[in-house]
């Protein structure tokens, strides 16, 4: 069902997607596996752009060439036959017989140790959801839910029922008077497209208050960049989306012609609104958050629109207050009065139609269900499906993750292995405290308060102690629908009372899943998070070495996270998490420079065919990878008789990935995270340590002269 409320997600840039939960800014570890039931949430949440395929294209992809190394992400470009050297391509020296040996399981368009140790901690909560001795409020709702999902005889029997009455007003509508009654009428609202996204979550410029976010909708394409210059990937989402929605309004009684033109109508609103939606690209910049922090009262928000009803569609659904409401894109407002006239009515009324029917994509019938599954391994070049248990459990952590991730913690969560973690962040932050300190290009001003900014960060380890209050949801007693609305009143109601309240700082969690294997840095709380998700083997166990320990935990994991705090994004904020410049001029200069250079040695790399590496995407996250193996290495110094195979083996070992061809574009298109292989040969290839761990020299691949190496701290 389409959730009305704003999530916005501030990996590196801020990102705005539709969702129901609160604002937050965080910089994630590394993308969760992407799964079948993923791209099902994708479908019901407008978020389609992590998966395409060249097929529906009518040409096959060119995978291979490469500089200087091949793509060893995609299967196709690694055989038995290829040889390896670590002097030319250490990912693929170090990975190539885990590289061999694996394919990406049915229903996954890609697979790598964070999808091994994600699917153990799946198979570990799907025990739970089948486990009748565990008692309480929140075992009693991901169970009810968890067999709500699975009953397809139930689901088959309602199949469009419960949808109809809505699409026929949807149908119905004639005017843009016909729009504003809908999008305002309290039965109806949460449950259409909404022009605008908004929600309450922490501000930039206080991060300890909640205010209202109004910020512009997701768009089909995903990308704004493609309503300009339709891309391969484009096309994908495109056909994908098209497909999905002529399936659907056929099961509507629509004809397929009609749907066709219809979907073909709601593209070209969202063209005209595309002009004043932030690119991928435009979100990636340097200056992109000084860009969006207009912060402003209600009375100046609403001014922005003289058509379009947002002073009665806030005030209705509870969202005009007296407090600072932070307006992402102001243009995009003025761009949707222009848009929302009746002359488009038209493409209005279709485009709200096709958000409606692809809402409910994951919720209907099996023969829906399936559809969805043939078409994603057309258009995104997966194949096969998700057990039925795996979705269903992927379905319940989306939509209740406070009483999955509760119940997950009563069973596995572990005090000890949380204060091993909290002492493991410590070591690594003392650590980087001496990098700081001893840093020979910032000023001492700029390094002082750094190193301020360190010394207050927060250590998060495993779980929090405190989490979002359930006892008033009750999902018993009716359909799958039926439940998903109840949760998104819920979500919508909990949202609404954030609205002017203090952020409460204990539930940490709250926006983000921690059982997934992820971590991340939060730049508006200055707080490092390593949760229970990623506690596993291969990343972590009380029984590695010192070199593994230091590879996955100093480099891969903390390492990385806390150098987000330092990178072109992070550096933004003090150590308050407040949105403050605290370089002086000099210093940023310099900073910028070292960065520059990274993007540019970045934008030579060729991934495939002729796509080159985005340096200005990806280079937070490289200067992460970069700066935590920095700091590993630093303490590697410090160990007697260290074992540096041993530990940059394990370093490349945990980048091992393997993707289908539609993930590796779109990563490499529009994600802030680099290919997986050069997350191991980039870093490497900076440190003398490397070079003279496996006799690098001039004219291999691996080496770069001691004057082109990138280290930015």
């Amino acid at each position: 069902m389409k959730k009305k409320l704003l999530m916005i997600g501030l990996s590196l840039s801020l990102l705005l997607t539709s969702g129901c939960s609160s604002v937050s800014i965080r910089f994630d570890q590394k993308n969760d596996e992407k799964t079948e039931e993923s791209l099902a949430e994708n479908a019901n949440t407008r978020e389609t752009g992590d998966e395409g395929t060249e097929e529906g294209t009518g040409e096959e992809p060119d995978v291979t060439g490469g500089t200087p190394w091949i793509d060893s992400d995609l299967k196709e470009n690694v055989t038995e036959d290829t040889p390896v050297n670590p002097a030319d391509d250490f990912h693929l020296y170090a990975n190539k017989e885990w590289l061999t040996d694996n394919e990406i399981p049915d229903g996954y368009s890609s697979w790598s140790h964070y999808s091994e140790r994600g699917l153990e901690v799946k198979e570990q909560c799907m025990e739970l959801l089948k486990d009748e001795s565990l008692t309480g409020h929140d075992a009693d709702l991901i169970r009810t839910y968890y067999s709500l999902i699975l009953d397809w005889d139930a689901r088959n029997a309602a199949g469009v029922s419960e949808i109809r009455d809505l699409y026929e007003k949807i149908l119905a509508i004639e005017k843009i008077e016909d729009v504003t009654g809908l999008m305002t009428n309290e039965e109806t609202a949460s449950k259409l497209y909404s022009f605008v996204s908004y929600g309450a979550g922490p501000g930039l410029n206080d991060p300890d208050k909640y205010l209202v976010i109004v910020a512009s909708p997701g768009l089909l394409l995903d990308d704004s960049a493609e309503y300009r210059e339709r891309t391969e990937l484009g096309d994908m989402n495109y056909n994908f989306e098209k497909e999905m929605f002529v399936y659907l309004a056929g099961k509507m009684g629509m004809e397929e012609n009609e749907a066709q033109e219809r979907f073909d109508h709601a593209i070209d609103i969202e063209t005209m609104l595309s002009k004043s939606i932030y690119t991928t690209q435009e979100t990636k910049t340097d200056d992109y958050l000084e860009k969006i922090n207009n912060e402003m009262s209600f009375e100046d928000v609403v001014a922005h629109t003289k058509v379009y009803p947002l002073e009665e569609i806030l005030t209705s659904d509870g969202y005009k207050y007296d407090g600072t409401y932070l307006t992402i894109n102001p243009g995009y407002l003025e761009t949707l009065d222009e848009v929302y006239t009746d002359a488009n009515i038209d493409g209005i009324r279709d485009l709200i139609l096709v958000n409606y029917l692809l809402g409910y994509t994951g919720s209907l019938d099996k023969e829906t269900y399936e559809k969805q599954i043939e078409l994603r391994n057309r258009y995104f070049g997966t194949s096969g499906s998700l057990p039925d248990e795996e979705m269903a459990y992927n379905t319940v952590t989306s939509a209740l993750p406070a009483s999955m991730q509760k119940v997950y913690i009563s069973r596995y969560g572990s005090e000890e292995d949380k204060k091993k973690m909290e002492d493991l962040c410590r070591q690594v932050i003392d650590t980087y405290r001496e990098m700081l300190s001893e840093n020979e290009w910032a000023s001492d001003e700029v390094k002082n308060y750094a190193i301020e900014k360190l010394d207050k960060m927060e250590i998060h380890a495993a779980y929090p102690d405190k989490f979002r209050d359930t006892s008033g949801l009750d999902l018993s007693g009716c359909s799958l629908i039926k439940a998903q609305e109840r949760l998104s009143r819920e979500a919508q109601d909990h949202n609404r009372s954030l609205i002017g309240t203090e952020v409460d700082k204990e539930m940490w969690a709250e926006d983000f899943d921690i059982l997934s294997c992820n971590a991340f840095y939060s730049p508006n709380a200055n707080t490092i998070n390593m949760i229970i998700g990623m506690m596993g083997e291969p990343f972590y166990s009380s029984d590695m070495s010192t070199e593994e320990l230091y590879a996955s935990i100093g480099a891969f994991w903390v390492g990385h996270e806390i150098s987000h705090a330092f990178d072109s994004n992070g550096s933004q904020f003090d150590a308050e998490g407040k949105f403050r410049d605290w370089w002086t001029e000099e210093d940023k200069a310099e900073f910028k420079r070292r960065v520059s250079k990274m993007d540019d040695y970045l934008d030579g790399i060729v991934a495939f065919d002729d796509k080159h590496f985005i340096g200005t995407n990806i280079d937070t996250e490289m200067v992460a990878d970069m700066t935590g193996l920095q700091c590993a290495l630093r303490m590697a110094s410090k160990v007697e008789g260290f074992d540096y195979d041993k530990f940059f083996t394990k370093y490349a070992n945990m980048n091992a990935n393997l993707g289908v061809y539609s993930s590796e574009l779109s990563l490499l298109m529009q994600d802030e995270h680099p290919l997986d292989y050069s997350r191991t040969n980039v870093p490497v290839q900076q440190f003398e340590e490397f070079y003279e761990t496996y006799g690098v020299k001039e004219g291999d691949n691996m080496y770069l002269a001691p004057e082109d190496r990138l280290l930015i701290w």
